[in-house]
């Protein structure tokens, strides 16, 4: 609210849409590393080449990925992260709670919050191929604070929080039920109501069973 706000609604007054729209295509296409190896440690092979393929089209195709050719090319983004990872291999998501900065969380995804942000692949190659110095390396980290950030407003989020009459039980809501589409890689239960809070303790998805044996 003081801080990464401000500094976002002056990005967003000196830099017009369709650049913005760049800068966060080429954020996300600088995930996708993270996001194929999170895959391979869950488990999901076919995802993570998926992911893989991705990652080629857009950074060739889409000029190091200010563009998103993939997603129209039938392949869209599929976001994973070691929180994610940890549900799938069993940790509870424990309480609720706000971490400064990143919002809303829970307990085993706001430990593994500076895990998805600094043991990230794409900078580890970066840092080895080129050698950045410290103000390059806190600048990419603070965009893509701030791309986060534009993202939040753009979707209207800060409008739908202004709106409600309790901001804290409607992102608490609105997180619960995200990370729960997440961690189900968007397949409810067909008997499952899509705007109820999850569990408190959710489960990521078993993997699925061998068929039967004649």
């Amino acid at each position: 609210r003081w801080v990464v706000k401000p500094v976002t609604t002056v990005y967003r007054t000196a830099v017009p849409k369709p650049a913005r729209t760049a800068v966060s295509n080429a954020y996300g296409n600088y995930g996708e590393p993270a996001n194929f190896l999170n895959s391979v440690l869950q488990g999901k092979l076919s995802q993570a080449f998926r992911t893989l393929d991705r990652f080629i089209l857009n950074t060739s195709l889409g000029v190091a990925g200010i563009m998103d050719v993939a997603t129209d090319l039938g392949r869209p983004k599929e976001p994973e992260d070691f929180g994610q990872t940890l549900a799938r291999w069993g940790v509870k998501s424990g309480p609720y709670m706000v971490l400064p900065l990143f919002g809303p969380s829970t307990l085993r995804d706001g430990v593994m919050t500076p895990v998805d942000f600094f043991v990230d692949p794409a900078d580890f190659v970066r840092n080895a191929w080129l050698s950045p110095g410290w103000g390059v390396r806190i600048g990419v980290a603070g965009g893509r604070i701030i791309n986060f950030r534009n993202t939040l407003i753009e979707t209207g989020a800060d409008q739908l929080l202004a709106d409600s009459l309790d901001d804290y039980a409607l992102a608490r809501s609105a997180y619960l039920q995200r990370r729960r589409l997440l961690l189900l890689d968007g397949n409810l239960p067909a008997d499952a109501d899509p705007f109820a809070d999850p569990p408190a303790e959710d489960e990521a998805p078993a993997p699925p069973a061998d068929p039967p044996k004649n």
